[in-house]
C-alpha cells in the first residue's frame, strides 16, 4: 500500500492545541496570525474610529468581527491559494490603472431631432371642448 502525504500535510498546517489538551476542532496556523492582525484592526475600528467606549460589548464586537473576518479571509486560502498571493492579488486590485470612460463624462443637454411617422402626423388634433382655452396653440 502506498500511502499518500495527505494526512502529514494537513497535520502540519494545523495546531491541535497544547499538549495533553487538544482542541475540539483544529485551528490552523494561518488563522492564529490572520486572527492576531485583524484583532489590531478591530481594536482601531471600534475603539479609534468608532469612539465606542471599552466595556463588554465592545469587546464582543471586536472579537465577533475579528472571529468573522478570519473565517472569510481563512476559507478561501489553501496550499495553492496562500496569504500571500491572496495579498498580492488584493494590492494589484487596488493599484491597477482605471479607465476613466465611464467617469467624469461632461453631460451635454443638446437638441436631438426626432421623426415622427408619417400616419402620426397625420392626425389632426381637436381642440378641447370647453369655455376657456389655456393654449393659443394648435396643429391644423
Amino acid at each position: 500500500m502506498i500511502e499518500t502525504d495527505d494526512d502529514l500535510y494537513r497535520v502540519d498546517q494545523h495546531w491541535l492545541g497544547p499538549p495533553g489538551r487538544a482542541f475540539p476542532r483544529p485551528v490552523k496556523w494561518q488563522a492564529v496570525g490572520i486572527g492576531a492582525v485583524l484583532l489590531a484592526l478591530s481594536y482601531i475600528l471600534v475603539i479609534g474610529v468608532l469612539s465606542v467606549p471599552w466595556s463588554g460589548w465592545s469587546v464582543t464586537v471586536m472579537l465577533g468581527l475579528t472571529y468573522l473576518g478570519t473565517k472569510r479571509i481563512v476559507d478561501g486560502l489553501g496550499h495553492e491559494r496562500t496569504i500571500r498571493s491572496l495579498a498580492r492579488s488584493a494590492i494589484n486590485d487596488l493599484t491597477s490603472p482605471r479607465s476613466a470612460a465611464g467617469r467624469n463624462k461632461k453631460i451635454r443637454n443638446t437638441p436631438q431631432t426626432v421623426s415622427i411617422p408619417d400616419q402620426i402626423a397625420r392626425v389632426r388634433l381637436a381642440p378641447a371642448a370647453s369655455d376657456h382655452t389655456t393654449s393659443s396653440t394648435t396643429s391644423r
